[in-house]
């Protein structure tokens, strides 16, 4: 099926959720993407289904099918599905993202409600909150959350994997996650991320030589929807497939990714530069703030390409060593091993390990 890309139809069912929005986010064009949009004219509804992805300015939602429900002309609800589906915003004045995850978001566009039901968890910066319902009604700024009969609570905080079961006469409450303000020194980077061996050893595995597939493949810093975002690797793009896990693929690819490394620590302000610094940090946004995940680490020496450049930090092509997540539908296993080699080789840039 062709992907099909649609502006302005969705803009409507964003509206309940751009209280919190900033200013710029309700002047920006609606982009809404899904592999098949099916539309019910009769009945008012229209259905979006497979890798659906909506953006407007700061908003981002992600799902597998999302249900639009018309009255006339004026939109009354809508439901996105996942697993999980995922909300994310930059509120006004804030400097970190609003995250909500759950199996079923509701937008109630005539009561102002946003409702996030099972496995549900909304967390801002080292905050969160989960519970198997929780209903945020905006038009009185007043939040629900409701926990489960069987379902253990799971605590976390941003940019670990760490989780708490509770004991049974526990399980499924709600509980409010709130880290001190002097949890983590400002001046402290974050701890490394899952793809460091310092944080774990990892076992022995054959790698697979792969294509992205026709849809391109989005590539996230962890094995989740709900970490950093690092770009869309597009069709055809050789990678080397390192492991794959609950439906994710670990990979390198030859270039594609971008990241950020602290300005100093490369040579050059644009085009082919040096990193100069040893063990030099690779992040996923030019800051050491507690949204930039530490994704990787580039050697004195290395051959980089420099994309952009942002005060004090520098965006460049990631190499071809750095670890990331793509969904393992969105690649093909290669039939010709000498022509993804030779594909590889050609797309890698100077320098470029591969």
């Amino acid at each position: 099926m062709h992907r099909t890309v649609l502006f302005g139809l969705i803009c409507l069912v964003l509206f309940p959720l751009n209280v919190a929005a900033l200013e710029s986010d309700r002047n920006q064009s609606v982009l809404v993407e899904a592999d098949e949009v099916e539309m019910d004219f009769g009945s008012g509804k229209r259905i979006y289904r497979g890798n659906v992805s909506i953006r407007q300015g700061t908003i981002r939602i992600l799902a597998d099918q999302i249900e639009l429900f018309y009255e006339g002309e004026q939109l009354h609800h809508a439901v996105a599905q996942g697993n999980p589906a995922v909300f994310r915003q930059r509120p006004d004045g804030k400097n970190h993202d609003i995250v909500g995850t759950s199996r079923t978001i509701e937008l109630d566009e005539i009561h102002n409600i946003v409702t996030f039901i099972t496995e549900a968890q909304l967390r801002q910066d080292r905050d969160a909150i989960e519970g198997e319902r929780i209903v945020y009604d905006m038009a009185r700024d007043r939040m629900t959350v409701r926990g489960g009969t069987t379902t253990p609570t799971r605590t976390t905080r941003a940019g670990e994997d760490a989780q708490t079961t509770l004991s049974q006469s526990d399980a499924g409450r709600p509980r409010l996650v709130i880290q001190p303000d002097d949890a983590r020194a400002p001046d402290k980077d974050p701890p490394p991320s899952a793809n460091s061996t310092e944080t774990r050893n990892e076992t022995p595995f054959e790698t697979v030589q792969a294509y992205v597939g026709d849809k391109g493949a989005p590539t996230f810093a962890g094995q989740s929807l709900t970490t950093a975002p690092l770009g869309t690797l597009t069709a055809g793009t050789p990678v080397r497939v390192l492991r794959t896990l609950d439906g994710w693929a670990q990979v390198n690819t030859p270039r594609g990714v971008p990241v950020w490394i602290y300005g100093k620590f490369v040579s050059s302000r644009a085009g082919l530069g040096t990193v100069t610094g040893s063990g030099v940090r690779l992040r996923s946004t030019p800051s050491t703030g507690a949204d930039s995940r530490v994704i990787g680490e580039a050697s004195s020496g290395q051959k980089v390409w420099v994309v952009s450049v942002h005060n004090d930090w520098k965006q460049i092509e990631a190499p071809s060593n750095l670890k990331v997540w793509i969904p393992a539908s969105r690649i093909q296993k290669s039939t010709d091993a000498q022509r993804w080699k030779d594909d590889w080789r050609s797309l890698a840039r100077t320098g470029n390990p591969g």
